[in-house]
């Protein structure tokens, strides 16, 4: 399975979720690699602090991207794509070669904007290859009294892909940003950051696959 974290816009959570991502399978005795496709580069260096058992490759270009991910696919389980923001021709090659898309998104206007430009950039990925990828939307950094937190919840609902539960705005995703590494792992004071992004992934991925070093067919 290839799964890509992308968005157009930058700051709403993409390494985040593809570095928490990459672990968690890993945790679950998955043979898992992480491509970063962001020029920035903070997922592979985030990665190779929290978990440096896993394969880390640094692509940059859509035909490194369209060359290199679908071979990736036969090593390993789980490929995680951290995609870079903006809606680029890389991340069009990402999403071409992907299962499934994760769009984490914001609580502003500016990040629905993002989101819903991101949502016809998938579109048209899923014409060309017919129904692939599957798409989900992730609403991140979600405050409880805050108005665009909610309209960004009800927004979700009226999109046209399925939205997660979403994840709240914590102190604690940045401590393991700073920290080099991955929120469960950080104690009592982040539980609650690390019992809301496990059950985000258990709800979308379930158990581990049954043969973790194949291709996982669950999906």
């Amino acid at each position: 399975m290839i799964v890509a974290v992308t968005n157009s816009k930058g700051g709403v959570g993409k390494t985040t979720v593809a570095v928490h991502l990459a672990v968690w399978w890993h945790e679950q005795s998955a043979a898992v690699a992480l491509v970063d496709a962001d020029a920035q580069g903070a997922s592979s260096t985030w990665l190779t602090e929290a978990a440096p058992a896993i394969p880390v490759f640094r692509l940059q270009t859509p035909d490194e991207i369209l060359d290199r991910v679908p071979a990736l696919k036969g090593d390993f389980a789980v490929v995680v794509i951290d995609g870079p923001a903006g809606l680029s021709e890389v991340t069009r090659a990402i999403l071409l070669v992907s299962d499934l898309a994760l769009l984490p998104c914001g609580p502003s206007v500016l990040d629905l904007r993002a989101a819903s430009e991101a949502i016809r950039v998938v579109k048209q990925a899923q014409r060309v290859r017919q129904g692939s990828p599957e798409a989900l939307l992730v609403p991140n950094k979600l405050q409880a009294r805050y108005r665009l937190s909610r309209e960004l919840v009800e927004t979700a609902k009226s999109l046209d892909i399925p939205a997660t539960p979403g994840l709240r705005l914590r102190q604690a995703y940045a401590d393991a940003a700073g920290q080099g590494q991955v929120v469960w792992r950080l104690g009592p004071r982040a539980q609650a950051a690390a019992n809301e992004i496990k059950e985000l992934f258990h709800g979308q991925f379930g158990q581990r696959p049954q043969n973790p070093q194949r291709s996982l067919a669950h999906r």
